[in-house]
Protein backbone atom coordinates (compact mmCIF):
# COMPACT_ATOMS: atom_id res chain seq x y z
CA UNK A 1 0.00 0.00 0.00
CA UNK A 2 2.89 2.38 0.70
CA UNK A 3 5.84 2.90 -1.60
CA UNK A 4 8.46 2.06 1.00
CA UNK A 5 10.69 -0.62 2.23
CA UNK A 6 11.40 -0.58 5.95
CA UNK A 7 13.49 2.54 6.34
CA UNK A 8 16.54 2.37 8.50
CA UNK A 9 17.41 5.15 10.89
CA UNK A 10 20.16 6.34 8.58
CA UNK A 11 17.79 6.96 5.67
CA UNK A 12 15.45 9.09 7.76
CA UNK A 13 18.32 10.95 9.34
CA UNK A 14 19.95 11.67 6.01
CA UNK A 15 16.78 13.46 4.98
CA UNK A 16 16.91 15.64 8.09
CA UNK A 17 19.79 17.57 6.59
CA UNK A 18 17.39 18.92 3.96
CA UNK A 19 15.21 21.86 4.85
CA UNK A 20 11.66 21.18 5.97
CA UNK A 21 10.13 22.88 3.01
CA UNK A 22 11.97 20.54 0.62
CA UNK A 23 9.77 17.72 1.92
CA UNK A 24 6.84 19.28 0.12
CA UNK A 25 6.42 17.76 -3.34
CA UNK A 26 6.14 19.68 -6.57
CA UNK A 27 2.63 21.05 -7.09
CA UNK A 28 0.26 18.60 -8.72
CA UNK A 29 1.37 15.36 -7.09
CA UNK A 30 -1.33 14.73 -4.48
CA UNK A 31 -0.11 12.49 -1.66
CA UNK A 32 3.55 12.57 -2.67
CA UNK A 33 5.79 13.39 0.29
CA UNK A 34 3.03 12.87 2.88
CA UNK A 35 4.72 9.85 4.44
CA UNK A 36 8.09 11.56 4.46
CA UNK A 37 7.08 14.78 6.19
CA UNK A 38 4.59 12.83 8.32
CA UNK A 39 7.38 10.59 9.60
CA UNK A 40 9.43 13.64 10.56
CA UNK A 41 6.45 15.18 12.34
CA UNK A 42 5.77 11.92 14.20
CA UNK A 43 9.41 11.70 15.36
CA UNK A 44 9.38 15.33 16.50
CA UNK A 45 6.14 14.69 18.40
CA UNK A 46 7.62 11.54 19.97
CA UNK A 47 10.79 13.40 20.98
CA UNK A 48 8.69 16.10 22.63
CA UNK A 49 6.64 13.60 24.61
CA UNK A 50 9.43 11.21 25.55
CA UNK A 51 12.40 13.53 25.97
CA UNK A 52 11.16 17.08 26.47
CA UNK A 53 7.87 16.79 28.30
CA UNK A 54 6.74 20.17 29.59
CA UNK A 55 9.10 22.14 27.35
CA UNK A 56 7.86 24.32 24.50
CA UNK A 57 4.11 23.75 25.06
CA UNK A 58 3.01 25.86 22.08
CA UNK A 59 5.44 24.14 19.72
CA UNK A 60 4.52 20.67 20.99
CA UNK A 61 0.80 21.44 20.66
CA UNK A 62 1.32 22.62 17.09
CA UNK A 63 3.33 19.48 16.23
CA UNK A 64 0.64 17.29 17.82
CA UNK A 65 -1.94 19.06 15.67
CA UNK A 66 0.12 18.36 12.56
CA UNK A 67 0.49 14.71 13.59
CA UNK A 68 -3.30 14.32 13.92
CA UNK A 69 -3.75 15.90 10.50
CA UNK A 70 -1.27 13.43 9.00
CA UNK A 71 -3.06 10.57 10.81
CA UNK A 72 -6.40 11.66 9.35
CA UNK A 73 -4.95 12.10 5.85
CA UNK A 74 -3.22 8.71 5.84
CA UNK A 75 -6.25 6.86 7.19
CA UNK A 76 -8.65 8.63 4.81
CA UNK A 77 -6.45 7.98 1.77
CA UNK A 78 -5.68 4.31 2.50
CA UNK A 79 -9.20 2.98 2.79
CA UNK A 80 -10.21 4.32 6.20
CA UNK A 81 -8.61 1.60 8.33
CA UNK A 82 -6.64 2.96 11.33
CA UNK A 83 -4.72 -0.33 11.41
CA UNK A 84 -2.96 0.70 8.18
CA UNK A 85 -1.64 3.79 9.97
CA UNK A 86 -0.57 1.72 12.98
CA UNK A 87 1.35 -0.71 10.76
CA UNK A 88 3.01 2.18 8.93
CA UNK A 89 4.15 3.78 12.19
CA UNK A 90 5.50 0.46 13.42
CA UNK A 91 7.39 -0.07 10.15
CA UNK A 92 9.09 3.30 10.64
CA UNK A 93 10.08 2.49 14.24
CA UNK A 94 7.77 5.23 15.51
CA UNK A 95 6.50 2.94 18.25
CA UNK A 96 9.94 2.76 19.85
CA UNK A 97 10.21 3.78 23.49
CA UNK A 98 14.01 3.50 23.39
CA UNK A 99 15.21 6.79 24.85
CA UNK A 100 18.67 6.36 23.34
CA UNK A 101 17.09 6.16 19.88
CA UNK A 102 14.53 8.96 20.34
CA UNK A 103 16.25 11.37 22.75
CA UNK A 104 19.85 11.43 21.49
CA UNK A 105 21.66 12.07 18.27
CA UNK A 106 20.10 12.88 14.95
CA UNK A 107 16.53 11.89 15.83
CA UNK A 108 16.56 14.27 18.79
CA UNK A 109 18.12 17.00 16.64
CA UNK A 110 15.08 16.89 14.36
CA UNK A 111 13.08 18.43 17.23
CA UNK A 112 15.36 21.47 17.31
CA UNK A 113 15.43 21.74 13.52
CA UNK A 114 11.64 21.81 13.33
CA UNK A 115 11.43 24.22 16.25
CA UNK A 116 13.85 26.56 14.46
CA UNK A 117 11.53 26.75 11.45
CA UNK A 118 9.16 29.68 11.45
CA UNK A 119 5.55 28.95 12.35
CA UNK A 120 4.38 30.18 8.97
CA UNK A 121 6.89 27.99 7.14
CA UNK A 122 5.75 24.88 9.03
CA UNK A 123 2.08 25.71 8.62
CA UNK A 124 2.49 26.39 4.90
CA UNK A 125 4.44 23.16 4.28
CA UNK A 126 1.86 21.02 6.08
CA UNK A 127 -1.10 22.85 4.54
CA UNK A 128 0.31 22.49 1.03
CA UNK A 129 1.12 18.83 1.45
CA UNK A 130 -2.29 17.90 2.88
CA UNK A 131 -4.39 20.19 0.67
CA UNK A 132 -5.47 17.49 -1.79
CA UNK A 133 -6.27 13.87 -1.19
CA UNK A 134 -4.17 11.24 -2.90
CA UNK A 135 -2.35 8.01 -2.14
CA UNK A 136 0.20 8.82 0.56
CA UNK A 137 3.76 8.14 -0.51
CA UNK A 138 7.28 9.11 0.49
CA UNK A 139 7.80 10.93 -2.77
CA UNK A 140 11.36 11.92 -3.48
CA UNK A 141 12.24 13.72 -0.25
CA UNK A 142 14.55 10.92 0.91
Amino acid sequence: MFDHAPYAKSVILTALSATLISAAPPPGVAGSGVLCLGTFVYFVEKTGKLCRAGEDPEFQARIAGYARRFDDYIIRNTGGDPEVLAKFKESQNLTSENQNYICKGDVAESYDRFKAQGVDKLDDAVDELLARDGPPSFGDCV
